[in-house]
């Protein structure tokens, strides 16, 4: 399922090929994705403007179009961007198509169909209707530790709480545990300032390097997590087999002998 770091790589890779182009058509290949608003209706808003910049929060992704309109995209699972050349077939599992005026293609991706797509008039206004909480990379140590204060429970729900942090999903929410060396079902009333302080470095550590890396698990060191995150998978650190439980509804690995439940001091 796309996160921060996919659906940042998705910004970037918007931002590199799709803006300042002027839209000739909108095709809408499937219904089903579009949240609020009609296949005519986006076609029609979207006709003859450009995307002129892009703006992502968590797992959602805005594009601004001149005249302030704002596109949604949320990639669901298995959502994803492509830009093509008109003489190239369109990826399989097209659902949106933006078709520009010199040819070239955008299409929007996602052979599961959770994804959406929509408009917004106001970002900020969207985020605050659904409750949101701050970027996982645009809060400060003093707000992250404010958030695990307030709060009760085991920290890896903490960490997959959108309304909490927004963007961190099951995959690297059990790679910034491994990091810190923390076990997932650790009460957050047990961590001191110094945990605390070490989940923060870890959680941006993480997300920023996997950004680096496109979010492309090939490229993800060895020495990490998620190389190894399943089944009969092994501790990087230590040779042994990971682990799994189900926390917050949401199946966590992690390394048993590497990360401790943390006692406060």
């Amino acid at each position: 399922m796309p996160e921060l770091p996919d659906v940042e790589t998705f910004k970037r890779y918007l931002d590199t090929t799709s803006l300042h182009q002027q839209i000739s058509r909108v095709h809408v290949e499937s219904a089903y994705v579009l949240k609020g608003v009609s296949g005519r209706e986006l076609a029609h808003r979207l006709k003859g403007r450009c995307f002129e910049s892009s703006r992502r929060h968590g797992k959602h992704l805005f594009v601004r179009a001149d005249g302030d309109i704002w596109l949604r995209l949320h990639f669901g699972m298995t959502g994803s961007l492509r830009y093509f050349q008109r003489n190239k077939q369109a990826p399989p599992h097209t659902r949106v198509l933006f078709i520009f005026v010199n040819t070239h293609r955008l299409a929007f991706e996602d052979q599961r169909k959770f994804g959406e797509v929509g408009l917004v008039k106001d970002v900020d206004e969207f985020l605050r209707k659904r409750a949101l909480g701050p970027d996982a990379l645009d809060v400060s140590l003093s707000q992250f530790r404010e958030i695990f204060e307030k709060h009760r429970g085991a920290v890896k729900a903490i960490l997959l709480n959108q309304k909490l942090i927004a963007g961190i999903g099951n995959i690297y929410a059990d790679e910034i545990l491994f990091r810190a060396r923390m076990h997932p079902s650790t009460e957050i009333a047990r961590l001191n300032d110094k945990a605390l302080t070490k989940l923060f470095r870890a959680t941006h550590y993480v997300l920023e390097r996997a950004i680096t890396a496109r979010a492309d698990t090939n490229q993800i060191p060895r020495s990490w997590l998620l190389p190894h995150r399943g089944k009969g998978g092994k501790c990087p650190r230590c040779g042994r087999e990971l682990k799994s439980a189900t926390i917050g509804g949401r199946t966590a690995w992690f390394c048993p002998h590497c990360q401790k439940r943390t006692s406060r001091s």
